[in-house]
């Protein structure tokens, strides 16, 4: 459920401007990352059916209709295999985030 949430939030931007190739604010890792996870998501959003990127949108767009969220539609799930392949593109991302936030802290100089 929470990655489809997460999916969910990802897809309601058509613009996904946190995708725009603007670097990150760990440096040039975080860019890199940041572009591989853009390319990773867009091409499992391209491998969604016409049906399964409606019912996305339709669920990211009630997110906020109390209505919509006791309806049937909301709870409607995507196929297995494609949860599991958005969920191990977050988890790359993740991964990659945090390797790179350990990086940058043990660049750090103590200031004593």
């Amino acid at each position: 459920a929470l990655v489809v949430g997460a999916g969910l939030c990802l897809l309601r931007s058509t613009s996904l401007p946190f995708l725009a190739g603007q670097p990150a604010a760990t440096g040039r890792h975080g860019h890199t990352a940041m572009r591989g996870f853009k390319e990773d998501f867009e091409s499992w959003r391209a491998a969604l059916t016409p049906e399964e990127k409606k019912m996305v949108q339709n669920q990211a767009t009630g997110e906020y209709n109390k209505k919509f969220r006791k309806s049937p539609e909301f709870s409607k799930n995507l196929p297995e295999d494609k949860l599991k392949s958005f969920a191990s593109i977050l988890g790359k991302f993740f991964d990659t985030e945090a390797a790179d936030y350990k990086k940058e802290l043990e660049r750090k100089v103590p200031n004593y």
